[in-house]
């Protein structure tokens, strides 16, 4: 399982950069390790609405459950997410990103996490 987060490089611009997620298997499936978010909450958009240049709120993790949506980071990249796909927002500081629904309704969970969450701790197996 992977996921794709979105943050402010050292250039200054928003980039995207692509995270295996750690899992561990058990009888009755494999797990991630445990989030701890603050909050969680869901979204519906509707297709073709564009949500200009922004910053996330805080980091967010946003797993795509229906529909899609296209996201462009400022050093031009651009990526669409679908149904099970995850997004990590972390460019809270920026120049932030640009959304636009493709289809829909789309139907994501907001998954807010503490200013302190560390995704590439998190995404590591759980033996390491």
């Amino acid at each position: 399982m992977r996921l794709t987060r979105m943050y402010q490089g050292e250039d200054g611009t928003s980039q995207f950069e692509d995270i295996e997620i750690g899992m561990k298997e058990f009888d009755v499936g494999a797990f991630t390790r445990n989030l701890r978010p603050e909050q969680m909450s869901f979204r519906v958009s509707q297709p073709g609405l564009v949500n200009d240049w922004h910053n996330a709120m805080q980091k967010t993790m946003i797993i795509v459950i229906q529909g899609s949506v296209q996201t462009q980071v400022s050093n031009g990249d651009t990526r669409s997410f679908g149904p099970g796909e995850i997004c990590y927002a972390e460019d809270v500081d920026g120049p932030g990103h640009l959304t636009t629904d493709l289809e829909g309704p789309r139907l994501s969970l907001m998954v807010f996490l503490p200013d302190d969450f560390d995704v590439h701790r998190w995404a590591r197996q759980f033996d390491e």
